[in-house]
Parts: C-alpha cells; sequence; structure tokens
C-alpha cells in the first residue's frame, strides 16, 4: 500500500490532512474544546486522499522574521508534532474548519499552505512576497510546492486546489494557473473563504450568496458541493 504519510514525513512541519478527532460523543467540532491535538495519523492511513484535491491556505502564522524568511523552504520536517498544521486548539479557530470538512468527499484530502513564510500579520507576507528583492526565493518556493504535490499525487496529471481564503487563491492564478515557470502538473484552483474571526464579514456575505445559514461550516460544505459539478 502506499504509505502517504511515510512518504510525505518530510513536509510534516507545514502540512496535515483533513482529518480530525472530537472529544465530542457525537464527533462534531462546535468550539475549540472540542478538537483533539496531536492526533496519531498513521491510524488514520485508510482514510487519506480519496482524489486529486488539496486545500491550500496563505502561509504559517508566527512572528515574521525578514532574514529567517529569506531561508524559507518547503521541506521541514517536525519530529515533535507532526501534521500539527490546521489542527490546534486557540486563537486559530481550526475547529471550525475541520466541523467544514467533516463528512464530506473531500475528507482526507492533503493540506499545506502556499508559501513556507511565517508571520501573522498578512501585510507583511504579502510585501515579503511581491518584493522585487525576494523574486528568486519566491520562485524557488512556487517550484517545491509543486514538487511537493508532484511526489504526492505522482499520477494525477491535474490537481484541484481548494484555496482556503482570497491571497492563496490569487497566489494559485498567479503563479499556478499562468506560470512562467515550467510545472510538473496542470491546477484547477477554487476560493473558499477563510475561517479567521476577522473575515465574519465575508462569509456572511457568501451565506446570502449561496442562500444558506450564516455558519462557517455550513457555507465551505456548499461551496464543496457547488465544486464537485465544476
Amino acid at each position: 500500500m502506499d504509505n502517504k504519510i511515510r512518504k510525505m514525513k518530510d513536509y510534516s512541519a507545514l502540512a496535515s490532512w483533513a482529518i480530525w478527532e472530537s472529544n465530542r460523543d457525537d464527533g462534531e467540532f462546535l468550539n475549540e474544546a472540542d478538537l483533539v491535538e496531536n492526533i496519531d495519523f498513521i491510524k488514520c492511513e485508510h482514510q487519506l486522499q480519496k482524489s486529486n484535491t488539496i486545500f491550500v491556505a496563505m502561509n504559517p502564522g508566527g512572528e515574521f522574521d525578514e532574514e529567517e524568511s529569506k531561508l524559507a523552504t518547503r521541506k521541514i520536517e517536525n519530529k515533535e508534532r507532526p501534521w500539527n498544521n490546521f489542527h490546534n486548539v486557540g486563537k486559530s479557530r481550526d475547529y471550525l474548519l475541520a466541523q467544514a470538512i467533516k463528512d464530506t468527499p473531500e475528507s482526507g484530502s492533503y493540506m499545506t499552505d502556499f508559501f513556507p513564510i511565517v508571520g501573522s500579520d498578512s501585510k507583511e507576507i504579502r510585501k515579503f512576497v511581491n518584493s522585487k528583492d525576494n523574486k528568486e526565493l519566491i520562485e524557488k518556493l512556487v517550484l517545491e510546492l509543486d514538487e511537493e504535490i508532484s511526489l504526492f499525487l505522482p499520477r494525477e496529471k491535474e490537481v484541484r486546489l481548494l484555496c482556503i481564503g482570497r491571497k492563496p487563491y490569487e497566489w494559485a492564478e498567479k503563479f499556478l494557473i499562468k506560470p512562467k515557470l515550467k510545472m510538473k502538473k496542470e491546477y484547477k484552483v477554487f476560493y473558499i473563504p477563510h475561517y479567521s474571526g476577522a473575515n465574519n464579514g465575508e462569509i456572511k456575505n457568501q451565506a446570502e450568496k449561496l442562500g444558506v445559514e450564516n455558519y462557517y461550516p455550513t457555507v465551505v460544505k456548499a461551496f464543496l458541493e457547488r465544486f464537485r459539478n465544476e
């Protein structure tokens, strides 16, 4: 059997899997306390990746360091807490994403960030990515993303990226759909809103457009259902 955990372990600091465990008897994720941290994904191997769909967010949160960022690479193994991205309790509100993807065909998909540049201030990250001084680094990181996805999905010609937030969607359009670099894969990209509290206005707008409840998991499930037919 293709052991996905072992094959992708060198990326385990940035990547993860769209499977979560709940502390609740009913398996729901209704608040932060419901989320189990430090999942043993080896036990979930049989549930991983049933399609060519990958979830992509913007970048890992934390304190931005420009000099450290200039040394960024995607290939980082986390031996202490592997695969913890998107699976944290706290201000991240990861439980909302867990509830959104729970019981969908996309459950078990690979997940990662578009760039491995640490920083919680999106303006700093955008400035760094757009700087002409960092052009060579950014191109290297885009090629690393394509290489990572190609390692994970070697047989699929086209990969569907579900971009969590506007910025990763814009980056995917810029770097992967209209690439100046030679890619191993062809990409089709889709936007779903981010689950940050700062994005509540966008979530409400999308709920109204879709005619669904103003609740992040409900909105995302509606997006995912629509994308499956495209």
